[in-house]
């Protein structure tokens, strides 16, 4: 059974007629509202945004270097570094030199970086679970899919630090 949508939708290519009806006003009211729940939800486990991302950043594969980290993450260098000396102090990581390239500097999750990246996690599923409660289970679920899709796909804007935003 599909849920209905509303009949005041435009289709693909259709002239737009309100700000309500423009995908792009949309989406960004969507990631303000959804980013301030966030914020909030990784400062009670004493950590930022940025340094949430870069946790679940060290987790994707090939992310270990600062360049890799970097562009993973989509945080400009010196955004990044900033991050990264938060972590630190906090004991979540650790930067070595590369052996094989002295330049290279290697970030290495501790445990104590894991349980905060898990307490995290939970509270920011907890959030986009609150967030998205006022959709039917089934429309949720093709929210995160399409979401993820394009967010993660071609239509996704390519990497900038000039416009980094986290």
């Amino acid at each position: 059974m599909h849920e209905a949508l509303p009949d005041d939708l435009p289709e693909a290519g259709a002239d737009v007629r309100s700000l309500h009806q423009d995908l792009h006003w949309c989406l960004v009211r969507l990631a303000r509202g959804l980013g301030a729940m966030e914020v909030e939800a990784v400062r009670l486990g004493g950590i930022s945004v940025r340094c949430y991302v870069v946790l679940l950043a060290l987790g994707e594969q090939g992310a270990d270097s600062q360049f890799a980290l970097a562009r993973a993450a989509m945080l400009d260098k010196s955004t990044l570094v900033r991050a990264l000396d938060e972590l630190e102090h906090a004991g979540c990581v650790v930067r070595r030199s590369d052996p094989r390239d002295r330049r290279v500097r290697t970030i290495v999750i501790t445990e104590r970086g894991r349980q905060v990246r898990a307490r995290a996690t939970d509270a920011v599923a907890a959030v986009e679970e609150r967030f998205l409660a006022t959709l039917p289970a089934r429309q949720r679920r093709a929210f995160r899919v399409a979401a993820s899709t394009l967010g993660t796909g071609p239509s996704a804007g390519p990497f900038d630090s000039r416009s980094a935003a986290v």
